[in-house]
């Protein structure tokens, strides 16, 4: 394990980001507080993308503090951001995607409430600016809120997701308390940073989450995140995503008891949900396609019928879900073309 150095590490994983990777490093750079180190995992990209790093290591005045790790061959962002966990100097991280910005007092805001409050991790918000579909930018705003309690913010989380807007970006977290929980992101090239949240809120006593803008999160052709825009989809990617959220669907059954169950369990099963309606509606630009007795294992429900009737809340949504992933597969497919008509999905 590497030791404390410095207060902060900004964890950049590198890949195939050459056009962004140079103002991602500029806003980081630019940070008012001083006593952090970039730490860049360049995950062969073979773009150009570490040239320009490698130049601001050499010509920028803070390119001392910049320190490049290079993977053995490509890995993915999962390996990446855990090699961050493992190597980085900073008593606190912070990961910033090598194609996003962040606002110049973004570590010195987050740091003030981490000092000041205690907490394990320090959550801000931000907003989205659509180079895809070139919309007009969102905001993603959380209100201010003090948790002092294991659960509070996973049950936070859960229960308010279009508040809390998952993302693994934008958030301080003490370097010593992530390491002792033990939690490590997936081998998967999608939704990686999904499985690593829902998994560390439920570990987390102590954290505050910020209302200011701090980071401006660019969607852009050819990302990992946004391979649904391509004019051909490989089964395989639909896969990754159906395994990030098995692999999150298996631990719930050791979370009974726990007040944030309902909420995550419906979120889960919803994800799976939405998967099969974005199968339905582009199966044509599927390769290989994806069979009916598929999308009905996509949407098995985390628990057995005897504790979904146990539930006290999202009772009727939960077990609404339960009864559709178990219909025959024909009515299956009718009910959820049904279903994500009405949602506005297919």
């Amino acid at each position: 394990m590497s030791f404390t150095k410095y207060d902060v590490t900004i964890g950049i994983p590198l890949y195939r980001a050459a056009g962004y990777i140079d103002n991602t490093m500029e806003s980081a750079l630019a940070q008012t507080y001083e006593d952090i180190e970039f730490l860049i995992v360049d995950d062969c990209g073979g773009d150009g993308s570490i040239e320009v790093v490698e130049k601001l290591r050499e010509e920028h005045q803070r390119g001392s503090y910049i320190r490049i790790l290079k993977n053995p061959c490509h890995e993915g962002p999962g390996p990446s951001r855990n090699r961050i966990i493992d190597e980085a100097r900073g008593r606190y991280l912070y990961f910033l995607d090598s194609d996003d910005l962040i606002e110049p007092n973004t570590i010195a805001l987050l740091m003030n409430e981490m000092k000041e409050k205690q907490v394990e991790v320090v959550y801000a918000s931000y907003q989205i600016v659509d180079k895809v579909h070139d919309t007009p930018n969102q905001l993603y705003q959380k209100p201010y809120r003090h948790f002092t309690q294991l659960d509070e913010l996973a049950h936070f989380a859960f229960k308010y997701k279009e508040v809390f807007h998952i993302s693994v970006c934008n958030c301080l977290i003490d370097v010593d308390f992530l390491r002792g929980t033990g939690i490590r992101f997936i081998d998967t090239m999608f939704w990686e940073d999904m499985a690593f949240t829902y998994d560390f809120v439920t570990r987390v006593s102590r954290a505050v989450l910020l209302p200011n803008i701090t980071y401006h999160y660019l969607r852009r052709p050819g990302s990992l995140s946004h391979y649904q825009d391509r004019e051909q989809l490989q089964k395989s990617e639909i896969m990754k995503n159906v395994s990030t959220v098995n692999y999150l669907k298996n631990k719930c059954i050791k979370l009974k008891g726990k007040s944030y169950l309902p909420y995550l369990c419906y979120n889960l099963e919803m994800n799976s949900f939405y998967i099969v309606c974005h199968v339905l509606k582009h199966s044509h630009r599927i390769i290989p396609s994806v069979t009916h007795q598929e999308l009905i294992q996509f949407m098995h429900f985390p628990l057995p019928l005897t504790d979904v009737l146990r539930l006290r809340k999202k009772y009727a949504a939960n077990l609404t879900l339960w009864i559709v992933a178990h219909l025959p597969i024909p009515v299956f497919v009718l009910t959820v073309r049904l279903l994500g008509k009405i949602k506005k999905v297919i």
